[in-house]
């Protein structure tokens, strides 16, 4: 395991060696506002793609429950967690839209 950890972060910073080329490049608020958007829509997409996937599973273990309570308890669950998912990645994507349009 550290092995692999150390081969990670090896390649991790020779991934970011380049940005030091561009040290002397100023960073403005517009750069950081976009990374962060950058950010927030990627978590946004993820977390909403897991939301569907899990939403999908909960339906499969629905169908394939075949009147067993447990099974069904097992699928309720997955459907609540997998529409939170969603709730989730919805309210990030408002949340981060509100408090860029309070900061201009």
């Amino acid at each position: 395991m550290k092995k692999i950890t150390k081969y990670i972060g090896t390649g991790l910073a020779l991934q970011l060696l380049p940005l030091a080329a561009f040290a002397q490049n100023t960073f403005t608020v517009e750069d950081l506002i976009r990374i962060l958007t950058n950010i927030q829509n990627w978590f946004a997409a993820i977390v909403g793609i897991i939301g569907v996937i899990m939403i999908l599973y909960a339906a499969f273990l629905f169908m394939t429950a075949a009147g067993d309570e447990e099974k069904v308890k097992k699928a309720r669950g997955a459907l609540i967690w997998g529409l939170v998912g969603i709730g989730v990645a919805i309210l990030a994507y408002a949340a981060f839209s509100f408090v860029m349009s309070v900061l201009g």
